[in-house]
């Protein structure tokens, strides 16, 4: 799980000058959250990731963002929990270290992209808030995006199949959470 998502934007056209950020893990953070026997709300984030976003702010439909996280940097402040989701019962990272997505489109404010988790690439569409733009002194320009979005972990093949033995153990819905804090570093 080194990479998983890429945020943001496809380059539609290579008439405008877009800036390539590096996202920084700093300042930016990937989690998600599961419902557990119908009553709890389980988080969980991942530490290492990394990607690039390519934005102008003036047409934002020809940005383009590659995100990949490790899947082993998993942590849900559980280190039992955390091996049982590493296990090939779920996320098997061993198989497929990373989960990646990378951008095919920005329309109206819509980000359309490819999300790869456990070896299985599905489309998806989610619409981030732009945070804004500031140059930083020492730092460089940072631009600052938000989003979250839900999939379905067994769309990704991520079953759990021998926590599946007790019915309701676990909801198929993965809510997702991304911060992205991204920097172009001073020149």
């Amino acid at each position: 799980m080194k990479r998983l998502l890429v945020l943001l934007f496809v380059a539609a056209g290579a008439h405008a000058e877009s800036t390539r950020y590096l996202l920084r893990p700093v300042y930016s953070s990937v989690g998600f959250s599961i419902v557990k026997w119908g009553v709890l709300k389980e988080e969980g984030v991942f530490r290492d990731f990394s990607g690039t976003l390519d934005f102008d702010p003036a047409a934002p439909q020809r940005s383009r963002i590659d995100v990949v996280v490790h899947s082993a940097s998993l942590d849900t402040k559980d280190d039992t929990r955390d091996n049982v989701v590493r296990s090939d019962d779920f996320l098997d990272v061993q198989r497929y270290p990373t989960l990646e997505f990378h951008s095919t489109g920005v329309q109206n404010g819509v980000v359309s992209g490819d999300l790869t988790i456990h070896g299985v690439t599905r489309r998806i569409q989610f619409r981030p808030a732009f945070l804004g733009v500031r140059e930083l002194p020492k730092i460089g320009k940072l631009a600052g995006f938000e989003t979250t979005f839900a999939i379905n972990r067994r769309d990704f093949g991520v079953v759990g199949a021998k926590w599946g033995a007790v019915p309701g153990t676990l909801g198929d819905e993965v809510q997702v959470h991304i911060v992205i804090g991204a920097v172009r570093p001073v020149r």
